[in-house]
């Protein structure tokens, strides 16, 4: 049985453009490691603790939140000789290869990274962005790397095929935090529309339910809010289009075949978003913050059945499976 740290980072923070992300991905691989022991050293901003919780894992260490990268690598070294971890997991924000290649030294390190960032001297780096190919290959350091969105690290249930009735027209979500106020200014936009068509939104763990939203929800029959779901796959299957951030929930609604359109949180959120849209997969309506008439324009082609979007088989719900099997091969060798 290995012991494995999940080092992660999450919640209400603006300006590290820091939501839930690198957290849901660590409880999907999670979920896949169960059968060894698991801990998880975080810098919680919010929220994170009690997500934790409610998945199940209770080993939880803290760190200061914007903890310095010394102190970091400091008693992140600390914790791993005194728990005898064996393999160490990092998916997080700013992540750097000093802290990489320091703690290699004493301990198996996988990255978990984002957009085209591989050039990690760890053990072992995932890389699900959908701007690459799937493949195998090895980056500068000689490092094996894991690309592709087959290997996007998404909760176990996507793996299984599974059928829902369609109660909803348009299923909105912006992930676990919505930084921006992205759903007031949808729900603005919506409201001329909410006698057509019946709408669901999910605030998200972190995000909390203010009352310009409740008082939307509470002049309409056919909007429904619920703060959070342990079970995106069924709500995301419920629904025949979605708007969404340009985060993992982009990957879960590809997985299900639901076309769907993007509204960018954070800057980074725009490369994930344009790759989608040139593969004509989903629609990137990008920082509608800036341009609220592209909500305007999305929701009138809605309307008309003027939106056609292409199915893809790029990702299919088995890549936190693989991901574990790679991680556990790490320790035969």
């Amino acid at each position: 049985m290995e012991k494995i740290l999940f080092r992660t980072s999450g919640g209400r923070i603006r300006k590290k453009e820091l939501g839930l992300g690198h957290v849901f991905r660590c409880i999907n691989l999670g979920y896949q490691l169960k059968s060894h022991q698991i801990q998880f050293l975080i810098e919680d901003y919010g929220s994170v603790s009690p997500l934790l919780h409610e998945h199940g894992f209770k080993k939880i260490f803290n760190l200061i939140p914007g903890i310095s990268i010394n102190d970091d690598i400091k008693k992140t070294v600390a914790h791993i000789l005194k728990n005898k971890i064996t393999i160490l997991i990092v998916d997080k924000y700013g992540l750097t290869n000093l802290y990489v290649k320091t703690l290699k030294k004493i301990v198996r390190v996988v990255v978990i990274s984002d957009l085209k960032n591989i050039e990690y001297d760890s053990d072992l780096v995932i890389n699900g962005f959908i701007g690459f190919n799937n493949k195998i290959k090895t980056n500068k350091f000689k490092i094996k790397c894991l690309l592709g969105p087959k290997y996007q690290i998404l909760n176990q249930q996507y793996a299984k095929k599974q059928h829902y009735k369609k109660k909803y027209d348009l299923l909105i979500t912006v992930g676990g935090f919505d930084a921006n106020n992205l759903l007031e200014i949808i729900l603005k936009k919506i409201s001329k529309y909410e006698k057509k068509i019946k709408i669901k939104i999910i605030l998200g763990h972190a995000t909390k339910n203010k009352s310009i939203i409740s008082k939307f929800v509470t002049k309409s029959n056919e909007i429904t809010i619920i703060n959070k779901t342990n079970n995106m796959k069924k709500e995301i299957s419920s629904t025949k289009f979605g708007i969404c951030a340009g985060g993992i929930t982009t990957y879960e609604f590809a997985a299900l075949h639901i076309p769907f359109a993007i509204v960018c949180q954070y800057k980074h959120q725009i490369f994930t978003a344009n790759e989608w849209h040139k593969r004509k997969i989903a629609k990137n309506l990008g920082f509608i913050q800036k341009e609220p008439k592209k909500i305007d324009l999305f929701l009138n082609h809605l309307m008309q059945n003027k939106i056609i979007l292409n199915h893809s088989n790029l990702v299919d719900g088995l890549g936190s499976k693989r991901v574990a099997m790679e991680i556990l091969h790490l320790t035969k060798n």
